[in-house]
């Protein structure tokens, strides 16, 4: 009898800690990861746009925009100053994990008139004023950027006052002004004659107003436009370094617009070039 009493003790022990054993829950399921997607909406400018996510049920967006920046959620302003095309990846999260997708954003246009970059360096936001540096080279020809026929001489500053003073004036709102100081360098072609050709004026410093037929060249207030490789001043006569320089070769009357490649441009330093296939003229200018 002492067994049996043992017997069922020992089940019955059993059982009390088989009935104690905690119960396990069944998986929650968090459903499948979302499904992403988005559109793309184009601003009030070609520099302007809306990211707006589609994704159902995500709590967490996230976007990259290959080469602007990261941004964070449902609906992103986002502005590209440079033409192009731009990767747009999003990052969606939800309870079901996360997902991942892109589009391609193309920019028609650059930004003109957004103070970045080299429009930034030329304006200081404000107004900013730049010369001819003081100094050998500042004006150069050669066969390439970086050959030389030549150029001016350390002497041809003084000699040329009236040239190294001249201030070409860049604004935030977009417009340029050149400013000669109520003087003007009469220059020479290769050849050593005076250009143009009936300028009617000995090559130098002249401290009278230009000649009427070329009134164009004198003093005035132009518009200009830059990016990231390139300068262009715009309005009848508008020029920069040497009044007879234009975009692709040298002429004898004013231009609409002249266009200069940017070979450096700080703060402080701009260094221009305008490549006419058969010579290269190059330019230094200086911002106190």
């Amino acid at each position: 009898m002492k067994n049996i009493r043992y017997k069922f003790l020992f089940l019955g022990l059993l059982g009390l800690f088989i009935s104690c054993e905690p119960e396990v829950d069944d998986k929650i399921d968090l459903g499948d990861p979302p499904v992403p997607s988005f559109e793309i909406i184009a601003g009030a400018t070609p520099n302007d746009f809306t990211l707006v996510n589609t994704t159902p049920g995500a709590f967490i967006i996230n976007w990259d925009v290959e080469g602007v920046g990261s941004f964070q959620g449902e609906e992103v302003d986002v502005q590209i100053n440079f033409q192009g095309d731009y990767l747009v990846n999003l990052t969606v999260f939800s309870q079901g994990g996360s997902a991942s997708t892109s589009k391609t954003l193309t920019v028609t246009e650059d930004n003109q008139n957004s103070c970045f970059g080299n429009f930034e360096l030329l304006t200081d936001c404000g107004t900013k004023v730049w010369k001819l540096a003081p100094e050998a080279g500042a004006l150069n020809v050669g066969p390439s950027l970086n050959e030389t026929w030549w150029q001016n001489s350390d002497s041809d500053v003084g000699e040329r006052e009236c040239h190294f003073n001249d201030e070409y004036i860049f604004s935030e709102d977009g417009t340029f002004e050149y400013d000669n100081k109520g003087d003007f360098w009469a220059d020479t072609d290769a050849d050593g004659n005076i250009t143009p050709a009936d300028l009617g004026l000995n090559p130098g410093c002249q401290q009278a107003p230009w000649p009427a037929a070329y009134a164009a060249w004198d003093s005035g207030v132009y518009s200009f436009s830059a990016n990231e490789n390139s300068l262009t001043v715009s309005g009848e006569g508008a020029w920069m370094g040497l009044y007879k320089v234009a975009s692709t070769g040298e002429v004898t009357s004013p231009q609409t617009s002249v266009t200069f490649s940017i070979s450096e441009l700080t703060e402080n330093r701009m260094v221009i070039f305008a490549d006419h296939g058969s010579g290269v003229w190059r330019f230094t200018f200086v911002s106190e």
